[in-house]
């Protein structure tokens, strides 16, 4: 049995609006007054959970605490008795199954019984399975607020990670699948799938800067050097149980013994002793540096970095990265340790290049403007699905309920890709910071060495 992660639903949920195909099923009975968008989150939700085509005419679709033709309103009855109207609406989770001969009433008869064990006590619970994949599976939307004591749903009743063991323990007992030793440090198949493709990966940068670092260290102490000299930070304190690093522009931390068996902690202290047989071969970690020439013509960089603004910005970028022009031999080996990661984001540097090329925006009021009109436009396509989902609730013939469900999904298309634009903008926002810092810092040492540079050709002569 594979369980999936527990996740919150506090405003409209786009995905599973444009999975569900009847998201409107649970307001047709509506009696209380309150705002039609107020709870939509919690009703989009509970629609998708209940969609009659993947639960068979809701025949394995069932409550805990509560009446499922009536859920949404049950749930909000508890949050306004309990005066907790804002902020998260509902979680919703799913539970998915490895066997493919197993029977709906099963799948069903364990959703309960799990959902029972786990938040059966204190919430309210719609529980159903799903028949539409290869895989059954049972999906829960929990209220937010319990009915016992007003509450918010939280800390060990919302650790989806610790439900593995209840999750085991049920499939035990009911003869199916489960991995009582799971393996939760491999690395995914798409990082094992892009480092075999030859593409960088978190990991495999890591992997370098350390080879990288151990080889140029005597102690410890070195090494540590190494690695912040590199934009690294370390745990590498002897009392812990396995050491990490954090690369720079990232928040979770990699655990070294992941890398391999040469990144555990005693093989790490082991290869750094070795280093010390044969001192006399080891240089000291210095950053890269680069030969300046005595006669300089004006290069492709300077005349991109000239260009000026967001668009000359990330030309500019994308020629220190290696990638512009396309003719130029790339050699990762010399890049900058700021720059590496950064390889790894090619494909979104050049979508988000391209945006900036093909709308002509080169400051960030123009960027924020742009951003505007794609928030307008997805305002007026929504205004319309809504419209369009008002009127198929309405008597008409099958004619026009078919173009009205075709214009929907197309406007479904059409905010998926205005969606995308926003998350473009947004991230350049953001991006472009990042990058003027680097070029700023990449800068700044290279002017440092070329005065290094200059003062020992002087000497010499």
């Amino acid at each position: 049995m594979a369980v999936t992660k527990l996740w919150s639903v506090t405003e409209r949920l786009g995905q599973v609006i444009d999975y569900a195909t009847n998201p409107e099923k649970t307001s047709a009975n509506i009696k209380r007054e309150f705002s039609p968008e107020q709870y939509q989150a919690l009703a989009d939700v509970i629609a998708y959970a209940k969609d009659e085509e993947k639960t068979e005419r809701e025949f394995y679709v069932e409550g805990i605490n509560c009446n499922v033709a009536i859920a949404r309103d049950q749930f909000i009855t508890v949050k306004e008795q309990y005066q907790k109207t804002e902020g998260i609406q509902a979680y919703h989770g799913y539970l998915s199954f490895k066997e493919t001969d197993i029977s709906p009433e099963m799948a069903q008869k364990i959703g309960m019984e799990f959902a029972n064990e786990v938040w059966g006590k204190r919430f309210q619970v719609v529980v159903t399975t799903h028949l539409n994949t290869k895989h059954l599976h049972c999906h829960f939307v929990i209220n937010s607020i319990s009915f016992v004591d007003g509450k918010h749903l939280w800390g060990e009743e919302k650790a989806w990670f610790k439900f593995r063991k209840v999750a085991d323990r049920i499939c035990e007992k009911y003869g199916l699948y489960y991995d009582p030793n799971p393996n939760r440090s491999k690395q995914s198949d798409y990082l094992t799938m892009k480092e075999k493709a030859g593409m960088p990966t978190r990991y495999s940068v890591a992997k370098e800067a350390i080879d990288y670092a151990i080889d140029h260290s005597k102690t410890l102490k070195e090494f540590q050097f190494a690695l912040k000299e590199m934009g690294y930070a370390y745990n590498l304190s002897p009392s812990r149980k396995y050491w990490t690093v954090i690369p720079k522009g990232y928040d979770k931390p990699i655990r070294l013994k992941n890398l391999g068996a040469d990144y555990t902690n005693d093989r790490i202290v082991e290869r750094i002793k070795e280093n010390r047989d044969r001192w006399a071969e080891i240089e000291p970690f210095q950053r890269a540096t680069y030969k300046p020439r005595q006669y300089r013509m004006q290069t492709r960089g300077q005349k991109l970095k000239k260009k000026g603004g967001l668009y000359g910005l990330y030309l500019y970028y994308c020629y220190r990265l290696g990638y512009l022009p396309k003719y130029k031999k790339q050699n990762n080996a010399r890049l900058h340790y700021l720059l590496k990661d950064d390889l790894m984001k090619l494909d979104k540097i050049t979508d988000e290049v391209r945006l900036l090329g093909r709308e002509n925006i080169s400051t960030d009021e123009q960027l924020f403007s742009y951003k505007t009109s794609l928030e307008e436009q997805m305002k007026n396509l929504i205004a319309g699905r809504t419209h369009l989902r008002k009127k198929i609730r309405t008597n008409i013939d099958d004619g026009q309920l078919q173009a009205a469900k075709d214009e929907i999904a197309s406007i479904n298309g059409e905010l998926k890709k205005l969606r995308r634009e926003v998350k473009l903008c947004e991230d350049i926002a953001e991006r472009s910071k990042v990058m003027e810092e680097n070029l700023e810092h990449i800068e700044t040492e290279e002017q440092k060495q070329q005065r290094k540079e200059k003062s020992r050709y002087e000497q010499r002569w």
